[in-house]
């Protein structure tokens, strides 16, 4: 049997109001643990009057619990406090004169330290970050649970005065001492009351100093507060933290989750810094206006080169998908039986190749125009989230609007509005002011662009291409029906399809056919179908701008990031191997990338694994994008294999000649950014619940009765329980 005890108030007349600041440091669960072997101390400072220190005080009276707990850590910290020399000493030194308790048999002193460089070590490791500071702040915007914010912390201080402002001090002794205390209870298979940011980030910390944190029972604890519910907005708000922490007790899946976030906004920075000249320092604050945290130069080194790798591999998605090739459009079953009558005649048919090229402007012109138009961002609507103070704030709002259009391929907003509207048969058409321009001019600035001068963004009608269309079906099957554009209520625009022999038809369409063109229809060809080829073009839009929307994987769900966030191993290689990464410490992940030079855009350092200085933050770690540097850098990786998201959508274009239109250079007038319409952008998203895997019952309100601890080895049942989840994880993203 084990139990914790809170003593009562000593309210002796010879109380010291002079500590009153610190009430809080005696109001300690005292552990008693049954069958415990070792006792463990953790003095009050030593500025409290000793005649606080008396036995009646409950700062002085020790825990009570197992030293397998501790020696099962493997902890070099604690390994070193069971050594015979120090015990023999301590035990000297205690209070019990060397006479231990009955069944007794170590000793050991978990008291913080007040001098020399240990301190120093633990007060910079504990000392909190800001934003763990400020967090319990969005208690009421996010709906934060209470379990998680709701506690009170201890060494509060203000700002300028402000009890409204009040935030909990950087580093609180009191703190220390509890959360040491959550430490021995975690490890004795007990919950920890962690219900302050500050409380999780001292458990966490004093983890890492005693060299536990990557443990199943620190791990499990660390993770329940940061997947509970809408506290997972942590992740996205604070990724610096979170990634820091994910690398603290070594946990792959909240390593990516953060590390998504932080590579999609450097992405967007370096894509909104191209072309212009080079910035020396690392950006204080995101194209979104989020104030960024400490990263040491190591990680902000990984984040540079798996955000080039990301802007690579989207720029290429986008120059596939509205480049003068168009494969993904020629691989489409109704568009591959045009270029199957193309390869069957004996001749060119300049039918269908006109019909190929008035599909693929068709579809480009709709991509575009989705590409320009003024939006607001994505989450926007969610208005409980907008904050005319902290991150996001109101200006997060209009962003989208703001960035240059090559720049919104990296945000979500823009392909969530690319798939196009279901109720209508027509697609979107371009602004009148791109009549003139191709896909060059929208980003060329950027290497992958300038080469695109071929792809028009010519405005072509649902009328002409059901012109070509009729045309087409007319020379493969004279008999083939009609297509014609039908306006129902409310403006939507549909296709009708109409039977019979083309000269029995209504004339809404004309042709300009000639007995000429007419051919013997070719066995291998059938009539194209518009209906059927919109439907496909949705469909294969859908597939791709759905995974280009979602997370890196099936539990990531984030309700305020717009950046991208479906990293691939192409950006995820460059994380540690326990992280799902390719990187062993050798930096052979870096040096088979190249090292752009930072006089031209490239990156700041070689790599992690290459520099040696130190690790800590510098101010002179951030690139541009070069004019040079469109072309992606990424190879074969050495850990895993690598591959674009394109594959998942449409294979690549077969061996097979298929028809490509000429589309010659048009003039390239000045970008110009105009609102042409105002859309509202719905999302729904969720968030990720984990559940508490440690359950505790409570008797009164004084006293927690644990049982009695199993023969087995509970440190490894947590392990194998944080594994499972983990395997659950991944296979629910597969």
């Amino acid at each position: 049997m084990a139990y914790f005890q809170e003593q009562e108030t000593d309210e002796d007349a010879s109380y010291d109001p002079n500590i009153e600041e610190d009430e809080n440091i005696s109001k300690l669960d005292v552990l008693r643990f049954e069958g415990a072997d070792t006792i463990v101390f953790i003095d009050p400072p030593s500025y409290v009057p000793n005649r606080s220190l008396q036995p009646q005080s409950e700062a002085s009276i020790p825990h009570y619990v197992h030293s397998h707990t501790l020696l099962d850590t493997k902890s070099p910290y604690f390994t070193k406090l069971f050594d015979p020399r120090r015990q023999a000493r301590m035990i000297k030194r205690s209070e019990f004169l060397g006479n231990l308790p009955d069944g007794i048999k170590y000793v050991i002193n978990l008291t913080p330290p007040s001098t020399d460089d240990e301190a120093v070590a633990f007060t910079t490791e504990l000392s909190c970050p800001l934003g763990i500071r400020t967090w319990t702040r969005e208690l009421s915007r996010l709906d934060l649970p209470v379990d998680c914010v709701g506690g009170e912390d201890e060494g509060i201080e203000t700002e300028g005065g402000s009890k409204k402002s009040a935030l909990p001090s950087e580093y609180s002794d009191s703190r220390h001492r509890t959360g040491i205390v959550h430490i021995l209870q975690a490890l004795g298979g007990v919950n920890p009351c962690l219900d302050t940011p500050c409380k999780l980030w001292t458990f966490f910390a004093l983890a890492k100093v005693f060299g536990i944190a990557t443990i199943g029972h620190i791990k499990i604890h660390i993770l329940t507060w940061l997947y509970d519910g809408t506290n997972a907005c942590f992740i996205e708000l604070h990724p610096e933290i979170t990634y820091r922490i994910a690398r603290g007790i070594e946990c792959d899946y909240l390593c990516q989750d953060s590390f998504t976030v932080l590579v999609g906004e450097e992405a967007l920075l370096r894509l909104a810094n191209a072309g212009k000249p080079p910035r020396l320092q690392w950006p204080e604050v995101t194209f979104h206006g989020r104030q960024r945290e400490p990263l040491d130069d190591e990680d902000r080194q990984r984040i540079e080169y798996a955000s080039q790798s990301l802007v690579d591999r989207i720029l290429e998605e986008f120059i596939q998908l509205t480049g003068s090739q168009m494969d993904w459009l020629l691989q489409l079953p109704s568009t591959m039986m045009i270029s199957r009558h193309i390869d069957d005649c004996a001749e060119h048919c300049s039918l269908a190749s006109d019909l190929l090229s008035s599909l693929k402007l068709y579809v480009r012109g709709h991509i575009v125009a989705n590409m320009t138009r003024s939006v607001d961002t994505r989450s926007s609507r969610l208005n409980h989230y907008i904050d005319p103070c902290n991150y996001p704030e109101h200006d997060y709002t209009n962003s989208y609007k703001n960035m240059r259009y090559v720049e919104r391929i990296i945000s979500k907003t823009f392909w969530r509005t690319v798939r196009g509207e279901g109720y209508s048969d027509c697609l979107r058409k371009p602004d009148e002011k791109f009549r003139d321009m191709t896909i060059a001019d929208l980003g060329g600035h950027l290497h992958l662009f300038q080469s695109e001068n071929e792809a028009k963004l010519s405005y072509v009608s649902l009328e002409d291409i059901l012109r070509a269309v009729n045309q087409f079906n007319n020379h493969v099957d004279f008999d083939s029906p009609k297509f014609v554009q039908r306006e129902w209520g409310g403006g939507d625009i549909f296709i009708e399809k109409r039977g019979g022999s083309l000269p029995d038809l209504d004339s809404d369409i004309e042709t300009d056919e000639t007995p000429e063109e007419t051919a013997t229809e070719s066995s291998m060809a059938s009539v194209f179908d518009p209906i059927v080829f919109l439907q496909q073009v949705r469909t294969s839009l859908g597939d791709l701008t759905e995974r280009m929307a979602k997370g890196c994987r099936q539990g990531a769900h984030f309700k305020l990031t717009d950046t991208i966030t479906c990293l691939t191993n192409n950006e995820f290689r460059y994380l540690p191997l326990w992280a799902g990464g390719d990187d062993d410490g050798s930096g052979g992940v870096f040096t088979d990338q190249g090292i752009p030079n930072l006089e031209t855009g490239g990156f700041s350092m070689p790599g992690p694994a290459i520099h040696t200085g130190s690790t800590a933050p510098s101010t002179t770690s951030y690139s541009n994008i070069a004019p040079s540097e469109g072309q992606s850098t990424v190879q074969c990786a050495s850990h895993k294999a690598t591959g674009s998201q394109w594959a998942d959508v449409v294979s690549l274009v077969s061996s097979e000649g298929h028809a490509i239109e000429d589309e010659s250079y048009g003039p390239t007038p000045d970008e110009k950014r105009e609102d042409t319409e105002d859309t509202f952008i719905d999302m729904d998203t969720s968030a990720d619940d984990f559940e508490d895997y440690f359950d505790t019952d409570s008797e009164d309100n004084d006293t927690v009765i644990v049982g009695t601890p199993s023969q087995s080895d509970p440190i490894e049942e947590t392990s194998e329980l944080l594994e499972h989840m983990s395997l659950e994880m991944e296979a629910g993203s597969k």
